[in-house]
């Protein structure tokens, strides 16, 4: 019981003292429709979200892409999956272009014929200041029959999830105890 009230009190004032180092992209989490963002890519909502109602997704060939200001030093994130709806040889492929080039998230090859990423996290730090283009893109590559889709969405900031993971634990440490002082009251009144 004292475990669970020190851990849910750590892990609430942990939250409460950490400022969030990591920068927001705009409208990363498409909650407020697609602008800035420019392209082809959709906004869906739903459960398929990792955070909030809404989140991007590109199909097929599809790509979106903003202008940002990045500034050096600081910590930037998002959360990515990828749905492969495709089989090798035909390998689509997600990719973002950020300020240090272009990354693979994921294809047809790492997560297997018609296979799901699951949510995943993404995170990066500038090494100098850059303004300019931040695109993600899929490619259907070797065919244009079978689509592989590319969900993107904002990150849960580390002090939101930490206190809700310290309120959890305190309300289990405060529900234990009540069963605790039921379970001592049966007893003497036994």
């Amino acid at each position: 019981m004292k475990m669970f009230q020190k851990l849910g009190l750590a892990a609430v004032l942990l939250a409460s003292a950490q400022v969030a180092t990591a920068a927001s992209v705009p409208n990363m989490g498409f909650e407020s429709g697609l602008a800035p963002w420019s392209g082809s890519g959709t906004v869906q909502t739903g459960l398929a979200a990792f955070s909030g109602n809404s989140y991007g997704q590109l199909v097929g060939n599809q790509t979106l892409s903003q202008v940002v200001n990045l500034v050096a030093g600081q910590a930037y994130e998002f959360v990515w999956r990828f749905i492969a709806g495709d089989y090798m040889p035909f390998n689509d492929a997600a990719v973002v272009v950020k300020d240090g080039g272009s990354t693979v998230l994921a294809s047809v090859a790492t997560v297997g014929n018609y296979s799901d990423s699951g949510w995943n996290y993404f995170n990066w730090i500038p090494q100098s200041d850059y303004s300019g283009e931040l695109k993600f893109s899929v490619s259907n590559i070797g065919d244009n029959q079978l689509d592989s889709k590319l969900l993107l969405d904002a990150a849960v900031p580390l002090p939101g999830a930490a206190l809700l993971f310290g309120s959890a634990l305190l309300g289990a440490g405060a529900l234990r105890r009540r069963k605790m002082a039921v379970k001592k009251d049966a007893m003497v009144a036994a």
